[in-house]
């Protein structure tokens, strides 16, 4: 049995965290990396929530721990491969998916620091595929270089934030101009 509260993220993130959704108001919740935070989306929402990670003993975990919820039945359990196989430079495919685009997306795995599981580059790609416009985006481990460095790149044109090591950003389709300029030499996401 998985002791959850080994993940638990620490209180100021999770302040993040709940201001972000309050001021989201979503419908619609990716998250890549199920665990605390999928209970979290769901007892503060009413939003259905498509979660994916790529450990299935994990996923089974967390369904037998969350099963009894009242919010159970708006959670979208899914297990997804890392591909193509390779070190972190290796660009990572996103995972498919053919349903209505995501006004809240939650990046928080695969970690990208680990190098058996190297692949958060799929989850920074998929936002930038299924995100609605002006959906938010979070990611966790946002101190993290190499995750400042995808935030950058896929999200570069964006106005990102950080705080309590937990990135955001709106959401827009990538434009030109001063203003995304400036959005891309952001040192802060």
């Amino acid at each position: 049995m998985i002791d959850l509260a080994k993940f638990k993220m620490n209180p100021a993130e999770e302040q993040v965290l709940g201001r972000l959704l309050r001021a989201a108001e979503p419908r619609m919740i990716a998250e890549f990396g199920c665990g605390l935070t999928t209970r979290f989306w769901a007892e503060q929402t009413e939003a259905r929530i498509v979660t994916w990670d790529n450990y299935p003993e994990w996923i089974a975990e967390i369904q037998a721990l969350f099963r009894a919820e009242p919010w159970f039945s708006r959670i979208d359990f899914r297990a997804y491969t890392v591909t193509p196989d390779g070190p972190r430079d290796v660009e990572k495919d996103a995972v498919p998916w053919e349903g209505a685009p995501f006004d809240f997306l939650f990046l928080d795995g695969p970690r990208s620091a680990h190098p058996q599981n190297f692949g958060r580059s799929g989850t920074f790609r998929f936002a930038t595929q299924h995100a609605a416009e002006g959906a938010t985006i979070v990611w966790h481990d946002a101190d993290r270089p190499h995750e400042r460095a995808l935030a950058r790149s896929y999200f570069g044109h964006c106005a990102r934030r950080r705080s309590a090591n937990v990135g955001w950003c709106q959401w827009t389709a990538e434009r030109t101009g001063l203003r995304a300029t400036l959005n891309r030499l952001n040192p802060l996401a």
